[in-house]
């Protein structure tokens, strides 16, 4: 049941970008568009409604790596301080060759090794991304920006699943059933909080220069 509540959430945060397309554009948002189309793409019963007879394993081990791409380019140019940015390079530097031996020679299961590191990856990205933001004197409410809650949604999404893919490969179809709840409750936060984002203003409207405000007038 939350399987599908979780397939049919992913519909939400495109229909919401569209919907409200002035506020997003020009944000450095529009990957993340993209990737909210690779989601529901990717689910294994659209490929079957489709007749595309793509075996799961290379249809995780591909989605991994066009996952990682999304949110490689989103943290990379959100990201302005130059030393941060070598920082995302190297972290790509380290995700890529993993994910490709492993697209070459995937096997039945859940690719956990890109998986596991793909969410390490990003959840440093997230911390750098947020300590910039924070250490921002032009911002002052961090939390009125859009790509604040994008972000959030990927840390809270990547470090609560991060485990859950480390021992995928090892949990027998019972206990998948039973713990990959995690991963489509998580996966509904995550689109939440993409909505939110795409809903909310202009992050110009939201962000001000420190020098600029006064609590006395």
């Amino acid at each position: 049941m939350l399987q599908r509540i979780a397939f049919v959430i992913e519909i939400l945060p495109i229909f919401l970008y569209l919907l409200f397309y002035k506020r997003n554009r020009g944000e450095g948002i529009g990957v993340i568009f993209l990737y909210c189309w690779l989601s529901p793409l990717a689910e294994p019963l659209i490929f079957k409604n489709l007749h595309l007879h793509i075996p799961e394993h290379y249809l995780d081990a591909g989605f991994t790596i066009a996952e990682f791409t999304c949110v490689f380019l989103f943290m990379f140019f959100s990201i302005q301080r130059k030393v941060l940015r070598y920082l995302i390079l190297i972290g790509a530097l380290i995700f890529y060759p993993i994910a490709i031996i492993n697209l070459v020679k995937a096997q039945e299961g859940f690719d956990t090794i890109p998986a596991s590191v793909e969410a390490i990856i990003i959840i440093s990205y997230c911390i750098l991304l947020l300590y910039e933001q924070i250490s921002d004197p032009k911002i002052i409410f961090v939390y009125n920006t859009k790509k604040f809650w994008v972000t959030i949604a990927f840390f809270l999404y990547f470090s609560s699943t991060l485990f859950l893919f480390l021992y995928a490969r090892t949990l027998t179809p019972s206990e998948h059933d039973k713990y990959w709840m995690i991963n489509d409750f998580f996966d509904i936060l995550k689109n939440i909080l993409f909505s939110i984002s795409f809903i909310m203003k202009k992050s110009s409207k939201n962000t001000y220069p420190v020098e600029s405000f006064n609590p006395s007038t």
